[in-house]
């Protein structure tokens, strides 16, 4: 038995023991908190009563038994020593014992014992005290019910002479304390040998002390014995629970020093509610129910909750503050309010939620604060349970608590009472599920979508339901939408018509196909256009108008000022996606990035993979922009990690084309990652993320040498831009692509028209886009004039900070250098780039380099004289290697280990003289193709012929179109053929 800092009763009690012993009794009230040790100070004082030869008489009071009469004395005069006649004397009441006269004033006692009855009993304890000692003990006095309180006081006046010791507990006295127990107190008061020994909560020391002899000494009784004290509040009981759970978690992580509340400190919280009475029961009760949600006044509320008066749920609280179950009128733990409320029955928790959410909606709470307790309850039967559990629903989104935004929705769905609120439940259902996963998003809306097709929904909500097919739903779905909303949008309210007017731009900013039947061309009322001049639905507009005119002068300030002055939530959303694509199509990256990148850690964060996505996928992009094409790589596939491919939906072709034009740049010529063509959506190209696919497929085409495959894309992409009116160069720049297409399959003249067509397209005020307008016009440009525009071109660039396209612009000008016969220049400038591509990971760019960094034939002949000290296995190695193949892609070929395939390459750099694989000259693959590794290239390296396998991924209708393009471009992309 683990007894600390109770020395002081201890020796009190032992010192009443020994007096009684010699023939003077007392009486001893031992008071306290629950469970703060009163009851195994008895049993100490118990054990050496025994051992000294008294007899104990053990009694404990109960609170069940409270209106038993004389249920405690009953339980001292059914000890042994006592014979059945001198029971039934002892015990006998007149009548059933439920209508008992009073007995004498002058034993101030409040209850009817009558005096013949206590004196019985009294002469029976004196009587057998006159052979032995007696010692009683009554445990949990305040239990007691009234007959026996009245006993026990009469005796307790009459034992000071006689061997009787008389020892209780009880717990502190507050201020509600009344009636018997009242009265015992006030009588024995006034007897000089009675005597109260007070135990509290043990102390600091105290508790480490407690914690030695319990876990032993360590850390936990040390430095972190505070924090034991503090969660225990100084009580035994919960301090030794907690050494319980010590016990158990430290076999699986034996370091832990700090305390651990499990189910042994839940179990000890809920005992000591029991223990302490119904008041405290019922107090502690409801107090966990209100703790599941953040009232105001939650002491008043209590009170009204538990129907007492203020003062009286003070002074229970303030008991229980004393006794460690709470901490200023909270609990001290989340374990011991789960453990209370574990002790209810289902029914009881129920009905006290019930109670609890009426008072809060009464007392006008917020509706957060109320659906708590409708979603514990599950209780959607008042009038106002579906707009309190619709707010909170909303309010649990914007808090990124999707569980709980569920758990409302679904006291929503059952409290719905007519078809719209059906519809809001459904929407609301729609927007949680887009977080994770936008496919089944799309698909929670069939059932409104359904109900648009019927004519069952009103205006305002099919503006709602095309707002949120707009990311995931398909054309036939949207274009249904617009259909019924055009011959409604007369009736729309203004609300609802300028957010009708915002996504008529976001259609025809993403979707321009679905816009070009007669009905979806007519042009909304003026009005809704001049309101959807606000937020939020002025980005869509903005976007727009930069894909079909170009930034305007207040552009870039509009998507500024939107990001500065909107919260990012499930309603913004669209809005702040839309800011960082205008910043992006403006060829304002340099902001974009900044942007995209605290909202992309935003988004992370707050955990939800869609937002995650599309920034993940719209920084991938900005990435392609600056050059950074491993950042886009790595951008690209988390985005596409984070949504399955119908998650993604038409919005696919966002990442798949930065990863393509990654793969392009990086001269990646396996596959790059993504699906294959057939399994992208057939809506993709109704897009403008097609349009992006379709150029950033052509450029990769054209990497590998696809020539004609990269054109056929590159025009489709130019014809549709056209088609829709978003022939922006800065947005998608298709037409340097299909100018070098052009150029290597001999149609100069094409190109030419081309080129001069782009240059004429971008204003000076967009410098990336100029400077790529420019290196394309160099590329048809006469001798004199290439160097010019090709510098013009590299200071536009780099001013831009795209990496990329200046390392491409400057590797042409070192080639018009040398042309020229300017050899250091073409030198110097030819580092140049080669540095960007080594930094940059861009290996066709740096093999192209190396090889136009060789200072002489004669330098080059010496070189392939030291190939010839080349082992057969160190050549066919090295010419794998300059194809483009990988350290594995060769080992899997010659089926060798990939440090063999390192070995080998290893020797070559040495016997040649180079630093790396970018410096492979490429005449280790044929002496006829000096520059891009052809269809004759691959097979002299064992590769495979790109052209044919990439056809067979393309649709068949896409062949079909192809084969049918194939004239001069400008015909083309006009759409005329």
């Amino acid at each position: 038995m683990v007894l600390v800092e109770r020395e002081t009763q201890v020796r009190r009690l032992r010192e009443m023991l020994a007096e009684c012993l010699a023939g003077r009794g007392g009486v001893a009230a031992i008071s306290g908190p629950v469970a703060a040790g009163k009851t195994e100070l008895l049993h100490v004082l118990g054990e050496e009563a025994a051992a000294a030869g008294a007899v104990v008489l053990h009694a404990t009071a109960r609170c069940s038994e409270q209106k038993v009469a004389l249920g405690v004395v009953g339980q001292i005069f059914r000890h042994q020593h006592f014979s059945p006649a001198d029971r039934e004397r002892a015990l006998r009441l007149p009548g059933d014992g439920t209508a008992i006269a009073p007995c004498d004033a002058d034993l101030l006692t409040h209850g009817p014992t009558p005096a013949q009855v206590s004196q019985v009993q009294w002469q029976l304890l004196r009587g057998l005290s006159e052979r032995i000692p007696v010692v009683l003990i009554v445990d949990d006095l305040h239990f007691a019910d009234s007959a026996s309180l009245d006993s026990l006081t009469y005796v307790g006046r009459l034992l000071r002479t006689d061997r009787v010791l008389l020892v209780v507990t009880e717990r502190d006295t507050g201020a509600g304390a009344s009636g018997p127990r009242l009265s015992w107190r006030t009588t024995m008061m006034r007897q000089r040998h009675f005597t109260r020994l007070r135990v509290g909560p043990l102390s600091p020391a105290g508790t480490r002390e407690m914690l030695t002899r319990l876990i032993g000494p360590g850390p936990a009784a040390g430095s972190a014995a505070a924090s034991w004290h503090r969660l225990s509040g100084g009580n035994p009981l919960l301090l030794r629970a907690l050494a319980e759970d010590h016990h158990e978690h430290t076999a699986l992580r034996p370091s832990t020093a700090e305390p651990v509340a499990g189910e042994e400190f839940g179990r000890a919280v809920d005992a000591c509610v029991r223990r302490a009475g119904e008041r405290y029961r019922d107090a502690a009760r409801a107090l966990a129910v209100l703790d599941a949600s953040a009232s105001r006044d939650r002491l008043a509320r209590l009170a009204r909750l538990l129907g007492r008066p203020r003062p009286v749920v003070d002074e229970t609280l303030e008991a229980m503050d004393r006794f460690g179950v709470l901490d200023d009128g909270r609990y001290r733990h989340p374990a011991a309010r789960a453990a209370v409320l574990a002790g209810m029955s289902a029914g009881e928790r129920t009905a006290l939620h019930r109670d609890a959410a009426r008072l809060l909606h009464e007392a006008g709470e917020p509706p957060s604060a109320i659906a708590v307790h409708l979603v514990a309850a599950r209780h959607s039967r008042e009038p106002w349970a579906f707009p309190v559990a619709v707010e909170a629903a909303r309010e649990a989104l914007r808090q990124d608590d999707t569980s709980v935004a569920e758990a409302c929705l679904d006291v929503a769905g059952e409290a719905c009472a007519d078809e719209d609120q059906r519809v809001t439940v459904t929407m609301l259902r729609s927007l949680v599920d887009f977080r994770t996963d936008p496919d089944t998003a799309c698909r929670r809306l069939r059932p409104l979508i359904a109900a648009l097709r019927e004519g069952r929904l009103s205006g305002c909500q099919g503006v709602a339901l095309l707002g949120r097919l707009l990311w995931n739903g398909s054309s036939d779905e949207i274009t249904l939408a617009l259909r019924r909303l055009e011959r409604s949008s007369e009736t729309l309210d203004a609300r609802s018509s300028a957010e009708y007017h915002a996504a008529r731009q976001w259609v025809r900013a993403s979707h321009p196909a679905l816009l070009s039947q007669p009905a979806a061309r007519t042009r909304p009322r003026r009005s809704a256009a001049l309101a959807a001049d606000g937020a939020p639905g002025r980005m869509a507009g903005v976007l727009n108008r930069l894909l079909r005119s170009g930034p305007g002068p207040d552009t870039v300030r509009s998507a500024e000022l939107a990001l500065q002055t909107t919260v990012l939530d499930d309603t913004t959303f669209d809005t702040v996606h839309q800011a960082v694509s205008v910043l992006v199509y403006a060829d304002r990256c340099d902001l974009a990035a900044g942007w995209c990148d605290m909202l992309l850690r935003e988004s992370t964060r707050r955990d939800v993979p869609t937002w995650q996505a599309l920034f993940a996928a719209l920084r991938a992009e900005i990435a392609i922009r600056q050059g950074d094409v491993r950042l886009a790589e790595q951008c690209s596939r988390r985005a596409m990690g984070l949504l399955s491919l119908r998650g993604w939906g038409v919005l696919i072709g966002s990442p798949l084309s930065s990863l393509q034009l990654a793969a392009a740049a990086t001269g990646t010529i396996r596959d790059v990652g993504g699906p294959p063509v057939s399994a992208l959506p057939e809506e993709l190209f109704q897009t403008r993320f097609g349009i992006q696919y379709l150029q950033a497929r052509g450029r990769w085409r054209l990497s590998v040498n696809l020539l004609h495959g990269a054109l056929d894309d590159l025009t489709r992409c130019g014809r549709l831009m056209r088609e829709w009116d978003i022939d922006l160069p800065a947005f998608v720049p298709w037409r340097g692509d299909a100018v070098a297409a052009l150029l290597r399959l001999g149609r100069t003249d094409e190109a030419r028209r081309l080129a001069v067509e782009q240059l004429a397209m971008v204003p000076a005020g967009q410098p990336r886009a100029r400077g790529m307008a420019l290196h394309t016009a160099a590329s048809v440009a006469d001798s004199r004039q290439r160097a010019t525009l090709l510098r013009e071109a590299a200071d536009l660039l780099d001013a831009a900070g795209d990496r990329l396209e200046l390392a491409r612009v400057l590797a042409d000008l070192s080639e018009a250098h040398t042309r020229a016969g300017q050899s250091g220049r073409a030198r110097m400038v030819a580092r140049q780039a080669l540095d960007i591509a080594e930094e940059q990971g861009l290996a066709p760019l740096s093999r192209r380099l190396a090889v136009r960094e060789s200072p002489a034939p004669g330098h080059e002949r010496g070189a392939r004289a030291r190939a010839g000290v080349l082992s057969s296995s160190e050549a066919q190695v090295a010419a794998l290697a300059a194809a483009g193949l990988s350290n594995r892609e060769i080992a899997e070929r010659l089926f060798i280990t990939v440090s063999t395939v390192e070995q080998h390459l290893t020797h070559t750099y040495r016997k040649l003289r180079i630093k790396g694989r970018a410096h492979l000259p490429p005449w280790l693959l044929e002496p006829d193709r000096r520059e891009e590794p052809g269809p004759s290239a691959r097979a002299a390296a064992g590769l495979p012929e790109r052209q044919s396998r990439e056809e067979e991924l393309l649709p068949e209708q896409e062949l079909r179109q192809g084969a049918a393009c194939r004239g001069p471009v400008s015909e083309r992309v006009g759409g005329r053929r």
